[in-house]
């Protein structure tokens, strides 16, 4: 048997399929929970300047994995991460879920489509690493060929006039904007739990998946303002609106391709983080614990959906916790925790 089929181990290429996705559903949220000012001109120089801050806010991570200090071996660290990836879940769900039961379907409530994508999270994290990645590859394709539809179907209706002006906003609030971009990310924390589970070296492609996740998220941000102009700031889900303008021939509205593919990418990440908030307490998969995290997920994610209107956690709490779990924790892992030969001599031998 080759070292690419090995149990319960995916690809590298795996890895930048399930972090892509897990990335590109922030985008397909409400715009106010992921972004301080309107989206413009301005907007795309925050959007260029955060994935410079993502890339080095990584590093940390990718040097635990080179030095096999991973902070997810310390005991109390691992559970503070586990409730970390709850929250995540929780958020996500929240979010797809206030969509849902506002502009999709008015007359259901929220907590029916919290509920459906929790027990699917639940049934998704029993089949184990490999099985999502085999469907995150499937969602890969179909996203990118989404994304490449919607531009092409716009492409005519594109006007440059309305990136104008391009600046309205002092460097510091450009700044802050590119944070709250960047802090936007889970898939740093998700990288330290998920790395032990891929088959040979893995750093070149997280950083691909940095770059290409956010390079996605651009051009979509670049046509949704040139295509709808200042209409894009009385949306609040404007990718939505931009697939529901968009026109493919006699085919109008395309935009089931965005809720279908959400519901997707909402399910690849709500899985991801339900399987590392379970990896980092138990080594071994059990599955009651696993159904207990994720009705903890659904109770969470009621309470955002009554409480915080859906958006989740304030932009202020998402960027404390980002700093936290995936530059803090991991820089101080590099510092002061002793080197994991154990895992060296299970590569070599």
């Amino acid at each position: 048997m080759s070292d690419s089929a090995k149990r319960n181990k995916i690809s590298p290429l795996s890895l930048f399929y399930i972090l892509f996705i897990c990335r590109i559903v922030v985008c397909l949220t409400s715009v106010h929970s992921i972004s301080t000012t309107e989206i413009n001109s301005q907007a795309l120089i925050s959007f260029v300047i955060a994935m410079v801050m993502t890339v080095v806010f990584s590093l940390p991570a990718v040097f635990c994995y080179k030095m096999n200090k991973n902070p997810i071996d310390i005991k109390w660290v691992s559970k503070l991460y586990y409730v970390y990836f709850i929250l995540v879940v929780a958020v996500s769900v929240s979010r797809f879920s206030y969509f849902a039961s506002t502009t999709l379907n008015p007359e259901t409530q929220g907590w029916l489509f919290a509920l459906i994508v929790c027990v699917c999270a639940f049934y998704g994290t029993t089949l184990g690493v490999e099985a999502l990645s085999r469907f995150s590859a499937f969602v890969f394709v179909l996203l990118c060929l989404a994304i490449l539809c919607v531009l092409l179907c716009n492409y005519d209706t594109f006007n440059d006039i309305n990136f104008y002006p391009i600046i309205t906003n002092e460097g510091k609030g450009i700044l802050k904007n590119a944070l709250v971009f960047s802090s936007n990310t889970t898939e740093i924390a998700l990288f330290l739990v998920l790395y032990p589970s891929v088959n040979g070296k893995c750093t070149r492609n997280f950083i691909r998946f940095i770059c290409c996740s956010f390079l996605s998220i651009f051009l979509l941000l670049y046509f949704g303002a040139a295509v709808m102009g200042e209409s894009i700031l009385m949306r609040n889900f404007p990718f939505y609106s931009l697939f529901q303008i968009s026109k493919f021939g006699n085919f109008e509205r395309l935009d089931v391709l965005h809720i279908s593919f959400w519901i997707m990418g909402v399910f690849v990440k709500a899985v991801t983080a339900l399987y590392c908030a379970c990896s980092c307490i138990k080594r071994e998969f059990k599955r009651n614990f696993a159904f207990t995290s994720s009705a903890v997920a659904f109770v969470l994610s009621v309470f955002m959906l009554n409480f915080a209107n859906g958006q989740g956690v304030d932009y202020r709490m998402t960027l404390s916790l980002f700093l936290v779990f995936s530059v803090i924790i991991p820089t101080l892992t590099l510092i002061f925790k002793k080197k994991n030969y154990g895992d060296e001599l299970v590569k070599m031998y």
